[in-house]
């Protein structure tokens, strides 16, 4: 799901024309980060009935390189991700839940002439250099704490003679991992081009309560926490000249 939510903002984006000044004809040229930067945090506590958040950030970063006619251009992008998602569910009585915690980042690449010119999106187009989606389904009984036979038959009936607190479960992953991925701008007219990188970041957070249990006498809440971030990045561009008929789209052949 939220790697169809980012394709779909990227192409959705509108290229803007960059204001970077000219430079000398060269073959290199690369912009680098510290970071961190574009958070984007999610967040839902103790939810009893049914809850959403999303959170999404965008920002750019360019390097601007000249380029002689009918030219190709490499761009290789390197970003650290961090992502952290976090769900819990508790409850007694049979209280049905689900959490969800999703994360992730994608970027996609253009080349905007300098001068007056439309704007060419890298192939293959946006990527996601990652993401997780967490989901947590839980039917919880509860923790029972004490009992008394109030009739004095000699049995114990759980929901009339027992003290029954809440049981809770959850489950947290949070990973930082460096990604790179190459794009490709084939037959470039002559002139001087701002190499856009655009990044984004995304975080859901959800839950979504069991009627049915609550109903039926359960008692349920859920919580869920999501957080994605960039790192370090990187981003390099060089004016290269493919073989003829070197840069093709071609499908994954099974063997």
């Amino acid at each position: 799901m939220l790697n169809r939510i980012f394709i779909s903002f990227l192409l959705s984006l509108s290229v803007f024309a960059s204001s970077a000044s000219a430079g000398p004809s060269a073959k290199f040229a690369a912009t680098y980060s510290y970071g961190p930067s574009l958070s984007s945090m999610a967040v839902v506590t103790d939810a009893t009935v049914d809850t959403l958040d999303f959170d999404l950030n965008a920002g750019a970063t360019l390097a601007t390189i000249k380029v002689p006619q009918d030219k190709e251009l490499l761009v290789g992008v390197s970003a650290e991700v961090g992502l952290v998602t976090d769900t819990s569910i508790k409850g007694k009585n049979g209280g049905t839940a689900r959490s969800i915690a999703g994360a992730g980042a994608a970027v996609v690449v253009f080349a905007v002439p300098s001068a007056n010119g439309t704007a060419a999106v890298a192939e293959p187009g946006p990527v996601v250099l990652a993401a997780r989606v967490q989901v947590l389904d839980a039917t919880l009984g509860g923790v029972i704490d004490s009992c008394t036979d109030l009739n004095g038959d000699g049995t114990i009936d759980i929901g009339t003679e027992c003290v029954v607190t809440d049981e809770e479960i959850g489950l947290i992953l949070a990973t930082l991992a460096a990604q790179h991925f190459n794009f490709v701008l084939p037959n470039m007219d002559q002139g001087e081009y701002d190499l856009v990188a655009f990044f984004v970041t995304g975080a859901l957070a959800a839950v979504d309560i069991d009627e049915l249990s609550v109903a039926d006498g359960g008692s349920v809440s859920g919580s869920a926490f999501a957080h994605a971030f960039l790192g370090k990045t990187m981003v390099t561009v060089q004016q290269v000249r493919a073989t003829k008929g070197g840069v093709i789209e071609a499908d994954i052949v099974p063997l």
